[in-house]
């Protein structure tokens, strides 16, 4: 009975041991047939030495500077493959910045044509509103159309490129301005300068405002960039300019300047609609 006994543990134990191994192999063949590599792990060395793609093994051939293959794939582009992305940019932007200083610059032009409002309440006659209020409206339409087409960065490089401009032309020689311009506006250096700084910030903030706005809505994004523009130019410029004076009361002008530059906002968002079509976003915007 003993030796029957130890007969049949050792069968079972050799019969389990024997399914297992069946089993391995049958693992093994089903990895086999699913393995996602394309085979070159079990081809010899010598395949792997005469290969030419980029994991094949390096020779002494190789050790020589500037390398025939670089490390990110290729070689070292030309001068006129390293200019193309710079003047492609620049292309973009020619016409944008072109309407940007034609806008900034009919904005300073009509700074002293005043609106004649005899009908206006008491309190829009005391704003002094100008024609130069209706431009720049316009002027942030321009950066929307921008932004829209190409992007937040190339909004941004419209805008400091157009600045950069109308300060080069200003700084070169600033006597010339008067005959270049038969009637110069009046404006003090304090209401240039916070002109200036309040049209950077509040497009600075227009340009973020549009960019994360974008959506299936097409009008939420200019809108909500104008509202932006239109409030943080008004709440700016006004204190930084006329503040402390007794000529402009200045808080009346700001409220009463918001509120034009956004009416015209919402009336400028009937052109946007209508050019669209042809101002349809490059690819990475989601068709927004």
């Amino acid at each position: 009975m003993l030796v029957a006994a130890s007969r049949l543990r050792g069968f079972l134990r050799n019969h389990r041991e024997t399914c297992q191994i069946d089993t391995i192999w049958a693992l093994w063949g089903l990895l086999r047939a699913y393995d996602f590599r394309n085979g070159a792990h079990r081809a010899p060395i010598a395949a792997l030495e005469d290969d030419e793609g980029p994991y094949r093994l390096r020779h002494a051939k190789d050790a020589v500077w500037p390398p025939k293959g670089r490390a990110y794939g290729g070689e070292a582009p030309d001068l006129r493959a390293r200019m193309a992305r710079p003047l492609r940019i620049t292309s973009r932007l020619a016409l944008p910045v072109t309407l940007l200083i034609v806008l900034l610059g009919s904005a300073y032009l009509f700074t002293d044509a005043l609106l004649l409002l005899p009908g206006a309440p008491h309190l829009v006659q005391n704003a002094m509103l100008a024609i130069s209020d209706l431009i720049l409206p316009i002027a942030w339409f321009a950066l929307h159309l921008t932004n829209r087409r190409y992007g937040a960065p190339y909004a941004f490089g419209q805008l400091v490129a157009g600045f950069g401009v109308i300060i080069a032309v200003a700084l070169i020689n600033p006597g010339d301005i008067d005959n270049w311009i038969n009637t110069t506006p009046a404006l003090s250096w304090r209401a240039m300068a916070a002109f200036g700084v309040s049209f950077l910030f509040a497009n600075v903030i227009a340009i973020t405002f549009f960019d994360a706005w974008r959506g299936p809505r097409w009008w939420t994004a200019p809108l909500a960039a104008s509202f932006a523009a239109s409030l943080v130019f008004s709440v700016v410029y006004y204190p930084a300019a006329f503040a402390g004076g007794q000529d402009v009361a200045w808080a009346d002008s700001a409220l009463v300047h918001f509120g034009v530059f956004f009416a015209e906002s919402l009336l400028l968002l009937v052109p946007y609609y209508l050019l669209r079509p042809a101002m349809r976003p490059l690819h990475g915007m989601n068709g927004y």
